[in-house]
C-alpha cells in the first residue's frame, strides 16, 4: 500500500470519526433538550447543549498554533505556512458560507432550525486540530491543486487582508465591550420576586444550575428586547428592558434566552464575528453570517415552542412583534429587527414536523473534511537556477526508478549526466510556500541525482523537485513545483 493510499485512509478515518462525533452529540443534546434522559454525549455536567465542541475552539485553536509555528521555526520558515493557512482557512469557509447561503431556503424547508444552525458551525469541527488537516511535511499528496501567486501579490495581499481582518475584528470587540459596559452601568438587579421566582422555576426546568455564581438578571433601560451577553459563564447575563411583562411571557423569555445559554451561543456569536472579519471583502459571507444569526434565533424559538399549542404560538409570535429591536456585540437576543422577523413569525404560528438531517450533517463533514487542506500555493516562477539559487544545475551523478518500482535493485543509474543537467536547467518551476511531500517511487518515476556544486542531493517526481541538504547537523529540504510534465522518455534516454 502507497504512502498516499495510507494518508488517504487516515484523512477518511478522521473524516468518518468527526461525522460520527457530529451526528451523535447532535442527536444526544436533542434528546436532552426534549427531556429523552439517558447516556448522553454532548451534555456536559452544567447541562450545557453545545454540539460536540464550543465554537470558540476555532479562532484560539488557530492563535495557538500559528504562535506555536512561529515559536519553535521563526518567521522565515513560518511565513510561508501562515500564509497558505490564512488562504486555505478563508478560501474554505467563504466556499463554504457560500453554498450554505444559496442551500438554506431548501435546507430550512426540510430540517430542523436545530439542524440549520449546526451547518454554519461545521467549520469549527474541521479546522480544531490542524495537525491534522495540515500535514504538509511528510504524507505525500500528489492530486493537490497548485495556486502560482507572486511574491510582491503575495506581501500585498497579505498586508491588505490583514489590515481589514484585525480593525474589523478590533472594532467588534470594542463594540461588544462599550457595549457590555454601558448596559451594566445603565441597569439595576431585577428584585420582583415573581419574576426571580419564575426565572429560577425555568431554570430548573432546563436543570441549568448556579454552579460557580448565580446566572445574573438585570432591567435595563438601554435596550428594547431581552438579551444575554457574557463570554464565560461568570459573567453571562441576562438583561430584560424596562416594561411590564406577563407570567407567560416571562416563561417565554426566559425560556428563549436559557436555551442560548445552554447551547453557549454567545460564543457562537464571537465565532461568526471571527468569520465575518476573516471574509471582510467577500459580501456573501456578510450575508451568510446574518443567515446564521437567525439560524441562532430560529432554533431557539423552535426548542421553545416544542410542546406549544396555537394559542401560545400565537402569543409569542405578538411578544417578538412587540420587543423587535437589533443585537450588538457578540449577544444573543429575542427578538430582532422587524426585517427579519417575518421569517421568525411564520415559523412561530407554524407547527410543521421537520427532520433532524443527521445524514446529510454526516455527509456534509465527511466531504468537507476531505476536500479541506488540499491547496497549495508557489511563487518565484523561472528556470531551475534562477528559482533555486544555484549558478549550475550541473549534477554529479544520476539514477532513474521507473514508475511502479520501489526497491533498491530497481534503480537504473545513468551515463550521461550531462544531458541530465541540461535538460534540469530548462526546467520551468516555482517554490513551494509549503511542503508538499514527494511521491514514493512507487507512485510515479524518479530522478535521483547528487548536485555538483553543492553535493546536495535531489528528488524530481512528476511535479515536485526536492533539494536536501544538512543544517547545522539536521536533514531540511526545498521543494519547487515543476509546472510542466517531466519528459521521461528524455531521461531515459541517458542510460
Amino acid at each position: 500500500m502507497t504512502d498516499f493510499m495510507l494518508f488517504f485512509l487516515f484523512r477518511l478515518f478522521w473524516a468518518l470519526f468527526l461525522g460520527f462525533a457530529l451526528t451523535g452529540s447532535l442527536k444526544s443534546t436533542w434528546n436532552a433538550e426534549h427531556g429523552r434522559k439517558g447516556p448522553l454525549w454532548g451534555v456536559r455536567s452544567d447541562n450545557n447543549t453545545v454540539v460536540f465542541l464550543d465554537p470558540l475552539v476555532l479562532p484560539f485553536c488557530i492563535v495557538f498554533y500559528i504562535s506555536l509555528c512561529l515559536l519553535f521555526f521563526g518567521w522565515e520558515k513560518s511565513r510561508g505556512y501562515i500564509f497558505s493557512l490564512g488562504v486555505d482557512l478563508f478560501f474554505f469557509i467563504s466556499v463554504y458560507f457560500v453554498l450554505v447561503l444559496f442551500l438554506l431556503p431548501a435546507l430550512r424547508t426540510r430540517y430542523t432550525a436545530r439542524t440549520c444552525a449546526t451547518f454554519w458551525v461545521i467549520p469549527v469541527f474541521l479546522f480544531y486540530q490542524p495537525t491534522v488537516i495540515y500535514n504538509y511535511d511528510h504524507l505525500p499528496l500528489p492530486v493537490r491543486p497548485v495556486f502560482y501567486v507572486p511574491r510582491a501579490v503575495i506581501y500585498t495581499l497579505l498586508l491588505v487582508w490583514l489590515g481589514g481582518f484585525a480593525l474589523l475584528f478590533a472594532w467588534q470587540v470594542f463594540s461588544h465591550l462599550r457595549f457590555s459596559r454601558m448596559l451594566k452601568t445603565h441597569s439595576h438587579p431585577v428584585e420582583d420576586l415573581e419574576i426571580l421566582a419564575i426565572w429560577a422555576r425555568v431554570k430548573r426546568d432546563l436543570e441549568i444550575g448556579d454552579l460557580t455564581r448565580p446566572l445574573g438578571l438585570r432591567f435595563s433601560s438601554m435596550i428594547r428586547t431581552p438579551l444575554t451577553i457574557g463570554m464565560y459563564r461568570s459573567n453571562w447575563i441576562t438583561y430584560l428592558p424596562e416594561r411590564d411583562y406577563s407570567e407567560e411571557e416571562m416563561e417565554l423569555i426566559f425560556s428563549h434566552e436559557l436555551h442560548h445559554i445552554q447551547r453557549h451561543d454567545t460564543h457562537t456569536k464571537f465565532f461568526l464575528g471571527f468569520v465575518n472579519a476573516l471574509g471582510w471583502f467577500h459580501p456573501l459571507v456578510w450575508l451568510a453570517v446574518k443567515k446564521a444569526e437567525e439560524d441562532l434565533e430560529l432554533s431557539c424559538d423552535e426548542i421553545v415552542l416544542k410542546d406549544a399549542d396555537p394559542s401560545t404560538r400565537k402569543k409569542y409570535a405578538e411578544l417578538l412583534l412587540s420587543i423587535a429591536g437589533d443585537s450588538r456585540g457578540y449577544t444573543t437576543c429575542l427578538s430582532a429587527s422587524a426585517k427579519t422577523l417575518c421569517y421568525r413569525l411564520k415559523s412561530t404560528v407554524s407547527a410543521r414536523e421537520k427532520r433532524l438531517g443527521l445524514p446529510l450533517l454526516f455527509l456534509t463533514i465527511i466531504i468537507s473534511s476531505l476536500l479541506m487542506g488540499n491547496v497549495n500555493l508557489s511563487t518565484d516562477r523561472g528556470k531551475m537556477t534562477e528559482v533555486t539559487g544555484l549558478t549550475s544545475a550541473d549534477i554529479a551523478e544520476a539514477s532513474f526508478y521507473p514508475e511502479g518500482t520501489d526497491h533498491p535493485e530497481a534503480e537504473i543509474p545513468l551515463a550521461d549526466p550531462e544531458s541530465v543537467s541540461r535538460f534540469l536547467s530548462e526546467l520551468e518551476m516555482e517554490t513551494y510556500l509549503t511542503s508538499y511531500g514527494e511521491a514514493s517511487t512507487a507512485d510515479t518515476p524518479t530522478l535521483y541525482g547528487i548536485l555538483s556544486e553543492t553535493g546536495q542531493s535531489f528528488f524530481l517526481t512528476e511535479d515536485c523537485l526536492t533539494i536536501y541538504e544538512v543544517v547545522d547537523h539536521k536533514l531540511s529540504s526545498r521543494q519547487y513545483h515543476v509546472t510542466f510534465p517531466v519528459d521521461w522518455e528524455e531521461i531515459e534516454t541517458a542510460r
